[in-house]
């Protein structure tokens, strides 16, 4: 028998779910999380110029039995081709069964100098009793004589419990689990890249719940590496859903570069995940021409205990001050300033919500256009529950160097929504399209309405000196209609952009029951514009009989993908 002996041997063996030995992934511990820990892969020589290690095992019950799958990565650390023996792989279960695994017809005849090459193998078991696998065996065959020659080549002791599927993933090792927030990398695909992960949220999308996970991507080495293809599925309890990457096209990152990528996880409505499995893919091919057969192999346990997901520590806002966008968003330019001017709430009596409305300021600082970015925001209260926010239609002409512009963002809250407290996020529903990801995230307070004479559109702020509501009496209709003169002073920052996507404002008449008598609107931009000094404002409607006393609401209005915005600026008594 050819003599065999280990070079390297891993100083800890994982056990549990969530692995084999040499096959989970690296993790290290970042401040206030518990890693997992895991060593080198151990590697064993064919020859002086061939090394094999275990990559992965698979021990899967399924509805025939038992699916048993193992992986080979073989390495040449010669200088020619080496052409590889007709090998044949088995496996040894605890009650001393041995059984043969099928090779993948795609598997490697020789491999090249300083490379590796992969072998894979596959079979079906037909037992119901389940079984354990204790060992891999390895052995070169010879078919020329009679009969065949097996020697042993290999023997891989499995002291660790191979994948059994995420359907069998019920309890989790400590070993292969670690707390969200701290980094992993595979050494069993040999990339350098390694991944922390940074976010999660729950959205309600029309196609049901789903889980987005967000991941930063570092890549540690001095040259340009891919990103290796790996999944990540939800755990909640002994329940798991898969998941999949949001970027479908190939990721590839330079020497030292950052970048996030994304995982979407479908779930039940009520779902609550406790953990994430990090999983690779290993494919099989039966025979050739055949369809190849795709399996996955966990590799590491996150637990989602100490995950935020969406609450937690937020810097406190004052308003006009730049707010601190993440730095690798690809959605808002870095020579882009934002900072939140106005963030009043209102109450909306006629359908029994509040008004929250963000005004944003963007300004540009470089020295070219830039395109206005379409973000998107949400507003979280103080008892965890979520809103999302209204953007104002506006138009698309770039910002000039050293101009600003106003957004205005709509928000409707219960009635019994006080406004403290509140959390307003940025987000980029772009870049992750359909899903939406956080890059900036303030804690703040809505400001409540006040009456009085003076208020502000930003950027103008408008006082009501004196107002004067008349009625015109019809003879041949009998009806009454009303004409408001109204002094009113304006005054403008002059390096804010208002355009025909402006705000205007809406004055309403209500009589002494607080019904609604007659309306006008008035722009604060183009033709017919508000000036300061009096201003006379023409209303729609009429009523069959003088009322009075007259109350009259001034409020800003705009146009949203989702209706209409109405803010409440001031009520004056006629």
């Amino acid at each position: 028998m050819k003599k065999t002996f280990r070079i390297t041997v891993a100083a800890s063996l994982i056990s549990a779910m969530l692995g084999v030995h040499g096959m989970t992934a690296f993790a290290s511990a970042e401040a206030g999380a518990v890693a997992a820990t895991a060593m080198p892969e151990a590697v064993y020589a064919l020859s002086d110029q061939l090394q094999v290690e275990l990559k992965s095992v698979l021990n899967e019950r399924t509805s025939a039995g038992n699916r048993i799958g193992t992986v080979l990565r073989i390495t040449n650390t010669g200088s020619a081709v080496k052409r590889l023996a007709d090998y044949e792989l088995l496996v040894r279960t605890q009650d001393g069964a041995e059984y043969s695994l099928q090779p993948s017809a795609a598997n490697a005849k020789a491999v090249q100098p300083k490379t590796s090459a992969e072998l894979s193998f596959l079979t079906s078991i037909d037992r119901t009793d389940g079984v354990d696998i204790i060992e891999v065996l390895l052995k070169e065959v010879d078919y020329y004589v009679y009969p065949k020659k097996e020697t042993l080549l290999i023997s891989i002791p499995i002291v660790s419990r191979p994948w059994n599927g995420s359907e069998g993933a019920v309890a989790v090792d400590p070993s292969v689990s670690q707390a969200w927030g701290a980094s992993f990398s595979f050494p069993s695909l040999r990339s350098p890249i390694s991944y922390k992960p940074v976010g999660i949220r729950k959205e309600m999308t029309d196609k049901g719940t789903v889980y987005v996970v967000q991941l930063l991507a570092s890549n540690t080495a001095d040259h340009r590496e891919p990103v290796p293809d790996f999944a990540i599925d939800g755990r909640s309890g002994s329940k798991v859903f898969a998941g999949s990457r949001v970027e479908q096209e190939p990721i590839a990152l330079e020497a030292q570069e950052e970048t996030y990528i994304h995982y979407a996880i479908p779930t039940d409505t009520d779902t609550v995940l406790t953990g994430l499995n990090v999983l690779t893919t290993e494919t099989f091919v039966g025979s050739a021409g055949s369809a190849p057969v795709s399996y996955k192999v966990g590799r590491l346990h996150i637990d989602l205990s100490a995950a935020s997901g969406g609450s937690g520590s937020y810097p406190t806002y004052s308003f006009g001050d730049k707010i601190e966008l993440d730095a690798k968003n690809q959605l808002i330019h870095p020579d882009l300033k934002l900072s939140l001017v106005g963030l009043p709430i209102n109450d909306n009596a006629e359908e029994g919500t509040k008004t929250v409305t963000a005004t944003f300021l963007l300004t540009n600082n470089g020295d070219s256009p830039i395109p206005i970015p379409v973000f998107q925001t949400g507003l979280v209260s103080s008892d965890g529950y979520r809103y999302d926010g209204s953007r104002q239609s506006a138009g698309g002409t770039p910002l000039l160097p050293q101009e600003s512009v106003t957004i205005n963002y709509s928000f409707a809250l219960p009635a019994t929504e006080t406004g403290q407290g509140l959390v307003l996020e940025i987000e980029d529903a772009v870049t992750t399209a359909p899903y939406k990801t956080t890059i900036a995230a303030i804690r703040t307070e809505a400001v409540p309405y006040e009456r009085q004479d003076s208020f502000t559109v930003y950027p103008f702020k408008l006082s009501v000196k004196s107002n004067s509501t008349n009625f015109i009496f019809n003879p041949q209709t009998l009806e009454y209609s009303y004409v408001g003169n109204y002094n009113i002073t304006i005054e403008r920052d002059p390096g804010v952009r208002v355009d025909q996507s402006f705000p205007v404002l809406l004055f309403e008449l209500h009589d002494g029951s607080d019904r609604l008598v007659a309306s006008s609107t008035a722009p604060l931009t183009g033709m017919g514009r508000l000036v300061s000094g009096i201003n006379k404002i023409r209303f729609t409607g009429t009523t069959q009989s003088f009322d009075y006393p007259l109350t009259l609401n001034i409020y800003e209005v705009f146009k949203t993908d989702s209706g209409e915005s109405k803010r409440l600026l001031t009520q004056m008594e006629q």
